[in-house]
């Protein structure tokens, strides 16, 4: 558990001064809860007993006692509140930091790590791992701490007055150690296995939820059904055993609890009528074992906080330990407006050590160009594209924008001058025309509505309730593909960026949509740097150069002209294009006789 609190020693010094003023309260109120018995046991040895106690009679002692009595519990209660208040808070904002801090981390890292996991998982991690974290830092702060402290301080003023009879409360401590530890250690396992197996839930329900029409059209219901259920049973069975083993825990403590309490009992009764021990001590000793054995089952029940709170702490830092393979150099600097120079020179990259994607790849354009990228499917022409915003970061060779590499550059300056439009846009929940201004947060509503008529949105806004202020559900699902295309244009016309890339931006539209998309690229394109990645004869057509990719590596590069008139995978692709004939009308059937 401390280990957990040292790896999360940035997050706890952001709260220090809390943190103080939460332990200095802990310890009055340790202090007060040490001296309640006191006055107990000036009433017994001295007002019940008749022995004088300074200048006070009997019955102005006994009100003196419990007046002290009364404001030692009210001062106590007072600490205690204010304590557990402000400890509890800071737990509140520890959450509120670290869930922000790993968000931030997410989307920071690199795009390779993000394909490789499972979303439902990582959405887990960032809500329920964070929450049941912030338990356990809670119940550090909160019931750790303050019974810790009370239990040193009844084990230093036990020692302090009696040491053999504090070593006989004692006793107790090793079997509760032993009980202690494997149940912690067993606790903590079992809930490593929930919590992995509750990620494999949420990120199969993640799966099939963001693919339900796929889904219900293949009759896949039963199928994902079981699947989840399986999964759900899996969950179901590690967090039962660790249920079994926490409900054993406290069952065992107070078993050991209650015959230490007889022990140190039967002890004191037999030096009380010997008469080497005074009634009142004997009294202040059992309320101080009370006391000593309450802290011991907090913190026995608190041992399956801890379990599950580690076990989460791990995968949450399991993710905070992975680096982003892309960030800002220690002296990055901002690129100033570029002019449109865009060069790869002599470029290698791989998502996979040892495995390149392309090879030696050199591409060039300059301000204003439109270049296309040719080639077959699966040939590294949307990693070409990718490597532009430095969504990686390239093994061997540079990409240049208007001569300086780019990893010399701060990664917020490319990205705010390089817009992508990809095969398939994504909406993020909201509205229209939050969706449009989504790359440009100080864009004017004016801003907003020109860039969505250039990109032809307003054809199918126009039709809706609510304009522009039509809210987009999750994903976009509400639109068609054209539709999707169009706002992500205009998305990147309100950006104003220099430098614009197209990756297939009509792949699988139908003629009307995709003649309303290419009406917005037009617009988009005109007096910008363009690399489009295209299989259309038509924006092949109007490439000022085109650079035919295959197998990783340039191939050939000249003009749509050129490139069809010469040999090569270019023209083998055009004679596709160009020649394949209509799909011919399906036959109708005629009913014979």
């Amino acid at each position: 558990m401390l280990s957990v609190l040292w790896r999360f020693r940035s997050t706890l010094a952001a709260h220090r001064r809390e943190l103080a003023r939460g332990g200095a309260l802990v310890l009055v109120g340790a202090g007060l809860a040490l001296a309640l018995p006191w006055p107990l046991k000036i009433v017994v040895d001295h007002v019940l007993a008749g022995r004088p106690f300074g200048p006070l009679s009997g019955a102005a002692l006994l009100g003196a006692c419990v007046a002290a009595l009364c404001l030692l519990a009210a001062l106590g209660a007072a600490a205690t509140y204010l304590a557990e208040r402000t400890l509890s808070g800071v737990g509140e904002r520890m959450l509120a930091d670290l869930r922000t801090t790993t968000f931030a981390h997410l989307q920071r890292l690199p795009l390779a790590y993000h394909q490789a996991q499972r979303v439902g998982d990582l959405g887990n991690r960032l809500t329920a791992d964070v929450q049941t974290i912030q338990s356990l830092l809670v119940a550090v702060l909160s019931v750790l701490l303050p019974n810790a402290t009370l239990l040193v301080g009844i084990l230093a003023i036990s020692v302090a007055v009696d040491p053999l009879f504090a070593l006989l409360s004692l006793l107790v401590v090793p079997p509760l150690h032993l009980v202690l530890v494997r149940c912690r250690r067993i606790i903590k396992d079992w809930a490593s296995v929930a919590r992995t197996e509750e990620g494999r839930v949420a990120s199969h329900a993640s799966e099939v939820l963001s693919a339900v029409r796929l889904v219900a059209t293949n009759a896949g219901e039963a199928r994902s059904e079981r699947r989840f259920r399986a999964f759900s049973d899996a969950r179901l069975a590690a967090g039962l055993q660790r249920v079994d083993f926490a409900a054993r825990l406290p069952a065992a403590v107070d078993v050991i609890v209650h015959a230490g309490r007889a022990v140190v009992l039967l002890a004191g009764a037999v030096r009380v009528l010997d008469g080497s021990m005074e009634l009142g001590l004997l009294l202040v000793f059992l309320a101080y074992n009370e006391k000593l054995y309450q802290p011991v089952k907090q913190l026995a029940k608190l041992q399956t906080t801890i379990s599950k709170g580690q076990a989460s702490a791990e995968r949450v830092l399991e993710v905070l330990a992975v680096e982003p393979s892309v960030a800002d150099r220690p002296g990055a600097r901002p690129l100033r407006r570029l002019r449109g120079h865009v060069a790869l020179r002599g470029v290698t990259f791989g998502y996979e050590p040892g495995r390149p994607v392309l090879r030696d790849v050199t591409i060039t354009a300059q301000p204003g160009q439109l270049i296309a990228l040719a080639g077959p499917t699966g040939a590294g022409k949307s990693t070409v594209a990718a490597l532009l915003p430095r969504l990686h970061d390239v093994q061997a060779g540079s990409v240049e924008l208007d001569g300086h590499d780019v990893r010399d550059l701060t990664l917020d300056s490319i990205r705010e001058q390089v817009s992508i439009v990809p095969q398939d846009s994504a909406l993020m929940s909201g509205t229209i025309a939050e969706n449009i201004a989504f790359g440009a947060p100080h864009a004017t509503r004016e801003q907003v509505l020109a860039a969505a008529r250039a990109a032809c949105v307003d054809e199918f806004v126009d039709r809706l309730r609510d304009g522009y202020d039509t809210e987009v559900h999750e994903r976009g699902n509400a639109l068609s593909g054209g539709q999707r295309q169009r706002i992500a244009i205009a998305r990147a016309l309100v950006r104003d960026s220099p430098v614009v890339v197209l990756d297939e931006p009509t792949s699988g539209l139908d003629a009307v949509s995709e003649s309303l998309v290419m009406r917005g690229v037009e617009r988009l394109t005109a007096g910008r740097t363009v690399i489009v990645v295209a299989h259309r004869l038509s924006t092949l057509r109007r490439a000022d150069r085109i650079y035919v990719i295959d197998r990783g590596r340039v191939v050939d590069a000249g003009t749509h002209a050129e490139l069809a008139a010469r040999p090569g995978v270019f023209r083998d692709m055009h004679r596709l294009l160009d020649d394949h004939p209509a799909p011919s009308p399906r036959p109708r059937l005629v009913a014979a006789g």
